[in-house]
């Protein structure tokens, strides 16, 4: 008990008086508090993106036990959702690994009061187990049941979210019993969503849930239409390993039973936290979260070495107090303690100030939203875990870099350090090199990064789209949101039509079901005619468009015509392929007169007119897809949008355009309404580009202002070593010229070394993150020479002080010592 107390009264003394040290010296404290807040706070604030992405589990009961159940059919390795017979099959099938399995879809409609106008809203549609197979109880009223979502009925009963409750209803518990409108059609609100549970669509708020047979009961049936996100729970002790085994077995069986179907299907568990928000990602969230922290720990390296240095150059500026301490008795393990302690309280200040900006870091992280009115919700906020993280930084600041600086420290030699000025010797200048080097290394590899990322963002805004965005306004809308029939919206969208084209500056425009590369996206299984139809028939996208949406958008028609007035809902079925769905179905012949049709169901035959220009249509870095168009007179779509060629500002329009469409239709909402290449900036587009541009141009200029600091203290430190030695030249001779170079020189060499040994670095990881660059290769010789470029203005910048001061060394007081 005695020596315990000492202990603590000991710490105790030694943490006063590290708080006299750090106050008799605030220029060392407020950088090193700097440092660590930059090198923490950066890692702490991607750490709570990563969390958030990867980590956090949904607010639900058993969460760590939710999986994901994915299809996917050979030769393609992407994951798919699950159709709704396919979730019944395997939650009998697979009762004994698996709790339950729900199933959902996500879109938007027209939500309104019985009487009012409509607001566009996100809607959940679910299937009955859904509550409950998360473990949720209701706010208010009840939730959806097993009964009321089965195939070839429609129910018309809704689920108000919370927040939708509270914002569009005021919380009133009356609305429950009550009815809304929901795209026009009658609906009883049954209950609401618990507090604090937006739905499992990961970032996004879920406004109305619906069961999923509320459209269209007798849809459900095709088990060839595999559009559920499907959640399970694993039961207890069941591992992942165990349960795809099981899943395997049920698919086999599922092939052998629906070979048309299933044949080929092959079902995939996925941890929950792995697939957000859709299946598919899952092949890439944990190493782009993988990368992300790479890269963030290499600022964090830097700055520990940047603290590390600081400690060794304070450190050599007490050596005569420390030699006093240890000639008047203290032994050297009492040093260290005293030293270590010093660091402990600056790293929890540093820790704490790094708290500080990762919760501002993060705030602005979640603010940032893709173009649009897509109803993105990002939840960075810092939970334990992340606290935790930060706390292990902390830690290791202390543990690591303090008690290795200590133990360096306390090496005292009692005589010489009382005998000379208290200059460093040799050994501890060398440490510091060595540091620098390191430091200067990891800032190569950093920049290089950024240089590649950067690089990679202007060769996707030059790259050929297939098509051209500018000057085009697009204004979207969904008449099945107030209720319109397909005639009645057919007139809506001929008279906006005649109207819009009347006004100045509106050149050309068009209708078109989809935005390139936008949320909304059209895939159909096709099949040439006469040619078997098999659940292996190729997918190829779609899109319905009006006739003059090829002279808009500027896609080429190569061969054939281009879709006109002879295109009616009467007149035989047409359609527009390109290039790579002609010789996928009619392999070195011409498209043009043949017929194909949509092998995922009973549609009629249509005859290719056109061979359109090949396009990006799902997303920026796809490999050119197979693709058809078709005419909106023969495919009514209540969905659409509105794309107008100006030759003025698209966005100048815009007001106008709005008047028009509800001077004819008041309550039908407007959205996305924006310049086409605003609209390319979607998370499809160049927004995941663009963001991990100036993720890594930040990094890099953390890095670099760490590595300027770095080298500016080792170049410092080495000019006063070398005080008398540049007095000396000055007085044989030497000019201010020669001992700047000599300076800088010195400077320079410790980069160079830096930088060939950050190359290697740089060369492995730009390997690693290949897969993320567009048009850029690993060997980039612009980046590396950029990033050498950047090296040799920071080292310039941080030598240039310390020279000047070297250039107005006195020799006289020099040859004086």
């Amino acid at each position: 008990m005695i020596p315990a107390m000492r202990l603590l009264f000991g710490i105790g003394r030694d943490l006063r008086q590290a708080v006299r040290a750090l106050r008799r010296a605030p220029a060392f404290t407020l950088t090193a508090v700097l440092t660590l807040a930059l090198g923490i706070g950066a890692n702490t604030a991607v750490f709570g993106v990563v969390n958030a992405l990867l980590f956090r589990a949904l607010p639900v009961n058993g969460a760590d036990r939710l999986v994901i159940l994915a299809t996917s059919r050979a030769p393609s390795s992407s994951l798919r959702g699950v159709s709704y017979p396919e979730t019944e099959d395997y939650q009998a099938a697979a009762a004994d690994i698996l709790e339950g399995v729900a199933g959902y879809s996500v879109g938007f409609a027209g939500l309104a009061p019985d009487g009012g106008s409509p607001a566009r809203v996100l809607v959940t549609w679910v299937t009955g187990n859904y509550f409950s197979l998360l473990g949720l109880t209701p706010a208010a009223g009840r939730l959806i049941r097993s009964d009321e979502v089965r195939p070839g009925q429609v129910s018309p009963v809704a689920v108000l979210g919370y927040e939708t409750w509270q914002l569009r209803f005021n919380g009133d518990a009356g609305i429950v019993g009550r009815s809304v409108r929901v795209n026009g059609r009658i609906c009883t609100v049954v209950g609401v969503a618990p507090r604090g549970f937006p739905g499992a669509f990961a970032f996004s708020q879920s406004e109305v849930y619906l069961p999923l047979n509320w459209a269209d009961g007798d849809g459900l049936a095709d088990r060839s239409a595999r559009f559920l996100h499907t959640l399970a729970r694993l039961r207890p002790a069941v591992t992942l390993d165990r349960a795809n085994a099981a899943l395997d077995v049920v698919a086999r069986r599922l092939a052998a039973q629906y070979p048309a179907a299933n044949a080929g299907v092959r079902m995939l568990a996925i941890p929950e936290r792995l697939a957000r928000p859709e299946e598919d990602n899952a092949r890439s969230n944990a190493f782009a979260g993988s990368m992300i922290l790479l890269l963030v720990g290499l600022v964090f390296a830097a700055a520990e070495v940047n603290v590390m240095n600081l400690l060794i150059a304070r450190a050599a500026a007490r050596r005569r107090e420390l030699a006093i301490r240890a000639a008047i008795g203290a032994s050297r393990g009492r040093l260290v303690q005293q030293l270590a302690v010093e660091t402990l309280l600056l790293a929890l200040i540093g820790g704490a100030a790094g708290l500080l900006v990762a919760w501002w870091v993060t705030g602005g992280l979640a603010a940032i939203r893709p173009p649009g009115s897509l109803p993105v919700r990002f939840d960075f906020h810092i939970d334990g875990r992340v606290l935790a993280y930060a706390f292990v930084l902390t830690c290791f600041t202390a543990a690591i870099v303090g008690v290795l600086a200590a133990l360096r420290a306390s090496r005292v030699n009692v005589d010489a350090a009382l005998r000379d000025r208290g200059t460093e010797g040799s050994r501890r200048v060398g440490i510091r090199i060595v540091l620098v080097v390191a430091q200067t290394a990891a800032c190569f590899v950093l920049l290089v990064a950024a240089a590649m990322f950067t690089r990679s963002l202007r060769e996707a805004r030059q790259m050929d789209l297939g098509f051209d965005p500018r000057g085009v306004l697009n204004v979207q809308m969904d008449v099945a949101q107030v209720g319109y029939t397909a005639a009645r919206g057919r007139e809506l969208f001929d008279e906006i039509d005649r109207r819009v084209r009347r006004l100045p500056g509106v050149d050309d425009l068009s209708y078109a079901c989809t935005v390139p590369m936008g949320y909304v996206r059209l895939s159909t299984r096709v099949a040439a005619e006469g040619a078997p139809q098999e659940p292996t028939s190729p997918t190829a996208g779609m899109n319905s468009v009006g006739p003059r949406y090829f002279q808009v958008m500027r896609i080429p028609i190569v061969r054939g015509r281009s879709f006109d007035e002879r295109d009616t809902v009467r007149s035989p079925r047409v359609a527009i392929v390109n290039a790579q769905l002609a010789n996928m179905l009619w392999p070195g012949q011409d498209p043009i007169g043949r017929h194909f049709n949509d092998a995922s169901a009973d549609a009629p035959t249509m005859e290719v007119v056109g061979l359109a220009g090949t396009s990006k249509y799902r997303q920026l870095f796809e490999e050119p897809q197979p693709y058809y168009y078709v005419p909106l007179a023969q495919n009514y779509s209540a969905l659409r949008v509105l794309h107008i060629l100006t030759t003025s500002a698209p966005e100048s329009l815009a007001p106008a355009v709005e008047r028009i469409i509800h001077d004819l239709e008041p309550a039908l909402p407007l959205y996305d309404v924006q310049r086409m290449t605003d609209a390319l900036d979607s998370g499809f587009g160049f927004f995941l580009v663009r963001t991990a541009a100036l993720f890594a141009l930040v990094l890099g200029g953390l890095a670099a202002a760490l590595a300027m600091v770095g080298l500016y203290g080792v170049v410092s430190c080495a000019v006063t070593e070398r005080s008398r030695e540049i007095g000396i030249r000055l007085a044989l001779g030497a000019t201010a010229g020669n001992i700047a170079r000599m300076v800088v020189t010195d400077g320079a060499l410790l980069a160079a070394t830096g930088a060939l040994l950050g190359a290697a670095g740089a060369l492995a990881v730009a390997r690693v993150i290949s897969r993320l660059l567009f048009g850029v290769t690993p060997t980039d010789p612009v980046s590396f020479a950029a990033a050498a470029v950047i090296l040799i203005i920071i080292t310039v910048i941080a030598a240039s002080a310390p020279a000047a001061r070297a250039m107005g060394t006195d020799p006289i007081a020099s040859l004086r010592e």
